[in-house]
């Protein structure tokens, strides 16, 4: 069944994991830090359920810092560990962020130059504006490209796609089809689409960070996916992180945590395997709790390869929109949680920040979305519902 997803963010409940605690034995303290933060989690689904009635589908945390590491769980089976895969979505774009700002730091690329002088000259990117944008306006979602991944084509448009999600409209024919770079770019330059001149305000665009995947291709010689595996996760030792690319690779590797869509008026749909090739750069990564909050505080720590100088720049904050606040260069900020990024991606709903003040990285992701074509209202509550859950974990990992 195709279904047509709205995007948000946040989480459910079923089982704890204790991970470590820098001692060679668990004490007292340390069972007090597992059965609050359990508490939390269940304190979590259970406004869901009473909200909502949900009953498939739940939420797992993470948390690490001076105190030591452990996870929890509400309602989803079996119980999710460290090294379980899930879709991080929107995280993604953590590390496109972070692959432009090492090309700029080893001078293959100024961030602060147009996109022009780096992207093929061919129809494909013949896009609006073109001559204008610059790289930095991509990562700072300032760069006013139309966003062909969450934005229905217009009307207007003389296409049989015009009116509709045009990823809908494709997998209608062929579900494993293969998006490209240039095919997605190429939409907004066939239409002449565009949704603002560059640095008018903050337009979240998918597509945006598409145009900095090509970017990084034609600079590095190397694909978007070859590049994330080779200047980070193998370096960094994220061995359960990695980047899809083709249509037909739908399935994560095992072990992961399953996924439902409860789409009101349908029913509830699993959506454990999904084609993610349209969201390659912005939404199409699996990583595991453990890798993915080794990866945002390595990054703002200055050591995942991208130095103190340039993680400074990606911190640099400008007014966003209601659900992200506000914006960096591919970071959002949060006071009393620190930096990091939020993601939703059929199903997986998750938050991650790392806090510099006080070293702690913290998770809370859900394995479900609620879907009510009567109400989108409802995805945005349950959005912020999993933003919010970030302090509580951290006040009680903190106590």
């Amino acid at each position: 069944m195709k279904v047509k997803l709205v995007l948000l963010l946040f989480i459910l409940s079923g089982g704890a994991t204790f991970i470590s605690c820098d001692k060679s034995t668990s004490s007292d303290d340390d069972r007090n830090v597992q059965v609050a933060l359990q508490l939390v989690a269940d304190d979590i689904y259970k406004n869901i359920y009473d909200k909502w009635g949900i009953e498939k589908g739940g939420i797992h945390l993470y948390i690490s810092g001076p105190s030591g590491e452990y996870m929890a769980s509400s309602n989803i089976t079996p119980i999710p560990t460290s090294g379980s895969h899930f879709r991080v979505a929107s995280i993604s774009k953590t590390f496109t962020a972070a692959a432009v700002m090492l090309l700029h730091q080893e001078g293959e690329l100024d961030i602060d130059d147009k996109i022009s002088g780096y992207l093929p000259n061919i129809p494909a990117y013949d896009i609006p504006y073109r001559d204008q944008i610059t790289i930095k306006q991509l990562i700072q979602h300032r760069s006013g490209v139309f966003d062909i991944s969450n934005t229905d084509i217009p009307d207007s448009v003389n296409a049989p796609y015009a009116n509709t999600r045009y990823e809908n409209f494709i997998k209608d024919e062929d579900d494993l089809h293969t998006f490209t770079f240039d095919e997605i770019v190429g939409l907004n330059a066939e239409h002449q689409l565009s949704t603002a001149a560059p640095d008018e305000g903050f337009y979240y665009s998918n597509t945006g960070y598409t145009i900095l995947g090509k970017i990084i291709e034609v600079v590095s010689g190397m694909s978007y996916s070859e590049f994330i595996d080779q200047k980070f996760a193998i370096p960094l030792g994220l061995t359960g992180t990695y980047s899809p690319w083709n249509g037909s690779d739908t399935e994560m590797r095992t072990p992961y945590i399953g996924s439902y869509l409860h789409y009101i008026g349908v029913g509830i749909i699993d959506t454990d395997e999904d084609n993610v090739s349209l969201g390659v750069t912005a939404g199409n990564m699996v990583s595991t709790p453990k890798d993915i909050t080794t990866w945002i505080r390595l990054l703002i720590t200055g050591k995942a390869g991208i130095n103190a100088g340039n993680v400074a720049l990606m911190k640099e904050m400008l007014p966003a929109d209601e659900g992200h606040g506000v914006y960096g260069l591919g970071l959002v900020y949060d006071e009393g949680l620190g930096y990091g990024h939020n993601g939703i991606h059929k199903s997986h709903v998750s938050a991650l920040r790392y806090n510099p003040d006080n070293e702690i990285t913290v998770l809370v992701s859900a394995n479900f979305i609620r879907l009510d074509p009567s109400d989108e209202k409802s995805v945005k509550d349950l959005g912020y519902l999993v933003r919010d859950a970030l302090l509580p974990v951290v006040a009680e990992y903190q106590k």
